[in-house]
């Protein structure tokens, strides 16, 4: 009888070795495949498929825990879909005068999810949250440096996104308002060492960063719109940068003629952007050749329509 039950879980320790060895080959495959979301075009779609490519990703890594491939891919999916959906439809409730938004609780949930996955990628990494939390800079450099290596870049950077989303989603939260400089570390670790990661991110954080925050906390609406102009000329078919110019700078001045005229420049865009000639069948956008930032666009076209829909009570009270 033991013999029996000898053999029996040695299969069963035989069947879930052979279950890691698929999963891990099988691993760049499942992860390229949700990469090729972000050159999604409408909005839509990506918000009722990416869900289903989120959840097949988590069953397969609780498959494999030691896979930080997959774990990575998490981090970044949960971080990138609550930016895409509900915290884009969450700022729909905001500009629309809607004070309790269930899109707002959406977003902080999957956050967390996504910041949740990076502490445990960290952890992997021998980095714990007592780390991130308590050393100072220089003993935080030393150690990413020692532990991490450029694979780990991405996600390192949607980790501090993740974490730098709940403290602007929760500013009302002092304990996170405290972690703002772990934050900007995450951020500068990466930004410095890969400053064009992930199509323009790093551009995004840090005027978003400038624009943000009051006056009295370090923030700088000046130097935010420099940095705007600077990402926007760099990358003149991001037009999330553009969009954020209007979300973070124009819209908290009030500024009307300032809104108007990027306005103007937007809805020209989106034309282009969204061209396709029907005669031949072919896609004759000029953004064709930047099928990577399909995504962005598509969270900026909606974000954009709902300002156009509540411009008079954003801009005249």
């Amino acid at each position: 009888m033991r013999h029996l039950i000898l053999v029996m879980l040695l299969g069963v320790s035989a069947c879930s070795s052979i279950q890691k060895i698929a999963v891990r080959s099988s691993s760049p495959m499942f992860v390229d495949g949700s990469s090729k979301l972000i050159i999604e075009k409408n909005w839509e779609f990506f918000r009722e498929a990416a869900p289903a490519n989120l959840k097949f990703i988590e069953m397969i890594y609780l498959q494999d825990k030691d896979n930080t491939e997959l774990l990575g891919a998490l981090v970044k999916g949960y971080a990138g879909y609550a930016y895409a959906v509900p915290e884009t439809l969450a700022f729909g409730d905001e500009v629309g005068g809607l004070e309790e938004s269930i899109h707002k609780k959406n977003a902080i949930a999957l956050y967390t999810t996504s910041l949740d996955y990076g502490l445990e990628y960290l952890q992997k990494k021998d980095i714990t949250k007592q780390d991130l939390l308590t050393l100072d800079e220089k003993d935080l450099e030393k150690k990413f440096k020692k532990n991490l290596s450029k694979t780990d870049y991405s996600t390192v950077l949607f980790t501090a996104q993740s974490w730098g989303s709940l403290l602007n989603l929760q500013k009302d939260n002092v304990a996170l308002v405290s972690h703002v400089p772990k934050i900007k570390f995450l951020f500068d670790w990466v930004c410095k060492k890969e400053p064009d990661i992930e199509n323009g991110v790093c551009d995004i954080f840090y005027a978003q960063y400038e624009a943000s925050r009051p006056r009295m906390l370090g923030g700088n609406p000046e130097k935010a719109k420099l940095l705007y102009a600077e990402a926007i000329k760099k990358r003149p078919k991001h037009l999330l940068l553009r969009l954020g110019f209007i979300q973070y700078s124009l819209m908290p001045s009030f500024d009307l003629e300032g809104y108007d005229k990027e306005a103007k420049i937007l809805k020209e865009e989106f034309a282009k952007w969204e061209n396709l000639n029907r005669d031949s069948l072919e896609d004759t956008s000029e953004y064709k050749a930047v099928e990577h930032l399909n995504l962005y666009n598509a969270i900026a076209q909606k974000r954009f329509e709902f300002i156009e829909k509540n411009k008079k009570r954003i801009f005249e009270g």
